[in-house]
């Protein structure tokens, strides 16, 4: 008996021991695609670290993030969920016939307030819109719908509680705009009313898909032809319109670990169509292209287009026959920039949540483009957060 238990006891160790040893040596992988975030990193051994007790916060955070055969294991108990216990809700991911959707909560509005944040958004945009035209240059709001307000119907009745809230803080804010004189346009006015929301959005990621940016990009446009710039449209056909050749990780696919009940594949362009530019991000030239793609087989991902999210970026294209635009926006505005390179002489985003160089009328005053575009979508319209901080 007491061999056995040696011999247990010895087996315990030398399991233990390999995890330790797999987890130490997994020191590579610095981020978790599925999870979208940064993985911890082995804490640094200070006097002071040791003395507050970050230092071994940090070994259990690390242990957390790298422990041997983490992901696989994470992968078995989402397959577990998806298929034994057949889940709804998973890792905040709300699993429909139609797509992939967030997990919005639940939070009381009874009695809500909605039309004093939408003023006061509508007179922030207002300010930005005095500035423009001032020196005379035209603004333009464009409102796009969320996925989850695109796809809204296709919620379960017992987890839809706030499509009704966000309903109304967009009802309250287009009337504020309305009132407030903004020359705005909402994606889904233009948009056939009885379309499938898949034809412009994506069914696994928060985002619109590349012919609901099109639409977009075509709208604003057509709107700046209309106030008397000379723009010529990118035609669809010429964009060559097409899926990737590997599987899309959206925002909410992924967080399935490569599980998803539903599969799609982001769409591209040819980038052949659109002309010659130089490019600065961060203030520094890199001529990025405005499509990358990952290595062969490799999962492609939004930030496919434009290369994600940078705070500054300008494009100049060298024709100064046509105007200059300044777009503001988050990931949405990404693939509408990129189109927008065809139709306009120089190019600037701005995307407050990371950009902290001046204020936008300060911005303005140093780049007065002749058209200004802010892009936001549904969930943020009254959000003075980021983009919605605009002074």
């Amino acid at each position: 008996m007491r061999l056995i238990k040696r011999g247990f006891v010895l087996v315990l160790v030398l399991l233990t021991a390999v995890f330790l040893f797999v987890t130490l040596r997994d020191r590579r992988q610095t981020l978790s695609v599925h999870e979208n975030r940064r993985l911890a990193a082995h804490p640094a051994l200070t006097a002071q670290a040791v003395w507050d007790g970050s230092y071994f916060d940090g070994w259990d955070l690390y242990f957390s993030d790298h422990a041997a055969w983490r992901d696989e294991m994470m992968r078995d108990w989402l397959w577990l969920r998806l298929n034994a216990k057949r889940q709804v809700v998973v890792n905040d991911v709300v699993i429909t016939r139609e797509a992939l959707l967030p997990d919005l909560g639940f939070v009381s509005y009874d009695g809500y307030d909605y039309d004093t944040p939408a003023r006061e958004m509508a007179e922030r945009l207002g300010s930005i819109r005095d500035a423009v035209e001032a020196y005379g240059g035209r603004f333009l709001y464009l409102g796009v719908d969320e996925q989850s307000m695109a796809f809204a119907s296709a919620y379960p009745s017992y987890l839809n509680h706030l499509v009704a809230y966000y309903s109304g803080v967009e009802r309250a804010f287009r009337a504020a705009a309305e009132a407030q004189g903004l020359p705005a346009l909402f994606l889904r006015d233009l948009l056939p009313a009885d379309s499938d929301p898949a034809d412009w959005y994506s069914r696994v990621d928060h985002h619109f898909n590349l012919n609901g940016a099109y639409e977009a990009y075509a709208a604003l446009c057509q709107w700046g032809r209309e106030q008397g710039l000379e723009l010529p449209i990118l035609d669809r056909e010429a964009l060559n319109i097409h899926p990737s050749s590997s599987v899309f990780y959206g925002s909410y696919s992924r967080k399935l670990y490569d599980l998803s009940p539903i599969q799609e594949r982001l769409l591209l362009f040819d980038p052949a169509c659109l002309p010659a530019y130089t490019r600065w991000d961060y203030g520094q030239r890199t001529d990025a292209p405005l499509l990358t793609l990952p290595e062969e087989g490799a999962p492609v991902q939004y930030d496919a287009y434009m290369g994600g999210d940078i705070a500054e970026t300008v494009i100049r294209t060298e024709r100064p026959e046509l105007p200059n635009i300044l777009i503001v926006g988050d990931s949405f505005t990404n693939p509408v920039e990129a189109l927008c390179v065809y139709s306009f002489n120089e190019l600037r985003s701005l995307d407050f949540r990371y950009y902290e160089g001046m204020t936008l009328t300060e911005y303005l005053r140093d780049y007065p483009a002749d058209l200004v575009v802010v892009i936001r979508d549904s969930l943020h319209y009254c959000a003075i957060q980021g983009n919605g901080d605009l002074r």
